[in-house]
């Protein structure tokens, strides 16, 4: 049965792009995330709602399979559904559509309530999941396991110092910002003329603010001989985020 579906467009502007006139993955996210938000006040449930039970939504992992990134100057369409949730977790599915509704991203991510005051997850509150519609099920069916980084592969690294502006609502580093620190470690030249076609990440523990993350990105070959990174974010040694991503090329 899943969830109630929501959809709302927007208009790519040069902020939204990088270099190659296309949306960047990091304002892709934050746009999916926005379409949520946007659901969420609509429903009644938005951040002010949530924010009086002390607690607030934190992804735990996303999916992501992309066909083409949307070129800087077109309109797309964001939906998103909230499909199923257990005691702990919620599933939320994202798409996004160009303007002929050709699908160009589709995404499948878990969610969870994070108590401010603990900085711990807890049960879903029924009062802010219900409004959705969603599946309760006692299982969410299992997102793709991320492919960790080997000993001994050889790595680029690079060190990011955590601001006060990369915070959100939440109090922790915005989704979009974790995008960054985990692709811009790669080449200039790289990410010029790759795009990618499959992103798994996962988050294990919540950076903060002052926090120095270290993001180290190793090169592989996936099982069709594309081109395949791995990725890890680590503080003071600790592994706090990982990601693989396979590429494919794109014209200059």
């Amino acid at each position: 049965m899943a969830g109630k579906k929501f959809s709302e467009e927007h208009r790519l502007v040069y902020y939204d792009g990088d270099r190659t006139s296309r949306a960047s993955m990091p304002m892709l996210i934050n746009l999916m995330v926005l379409a949520s938000e946007d659901q969420s006040e609509l429903l009644g449930v938005g951040t002010s709602e949530v924010l009086k039970y002390g607690v607030g939504w934190v992804v735990t992992q996303y999916s992501i399979q992309i066909n083409a990134l949307p070129e800087i100057g077109t309109t797309i369409r964001l939906s998103t559904e909230a499909t199923a949730h257990n005691k702990f977790f919620c599933e939320r599915h994202f798409g996004i559509e160009d303007e002929a509704g050709q699908p160009l991203i589709t995404a499948n991510s878990n969610f969870v309530q994070m108590n401010h005051e603990t900085r711990k997850m807890g049960k879903l509150i029924p009062a802010l999941i219900d409004p959705y519609g969603s599946d309760e099920v006692k299982r969410l069916a299992r997102l793709p396991r991320v492919q960790k980084i080997t000993d001994g592969q050889e790595l680029l690294t690079k060190q990011y110092s955590v601001r006060y502006f990369d915070l959100d609502t939440n109090g922790h580093v915005n989704n979009s910002h974790y995008f960054e620190w985990l692709l811009d470690v790669l080449p200039a030249d790289f990410l010029q003329t790759h795009m990618p076609t499959n992103l798994n990440i996962q988050y294990h523990k919540e950076i903060q603010y002052g926090h120095t993350v270290v993001s180290e990105v190793g090169k592989t070959t996936g099982e069709n001989g594309e081109t395949k990174t791995l990725h890890r974010m680590s503080v003071n040694g600790e592994v706090y985020c990982e990601a693989d991503c396979t590429w494919s090329s794109i014209a200059n």
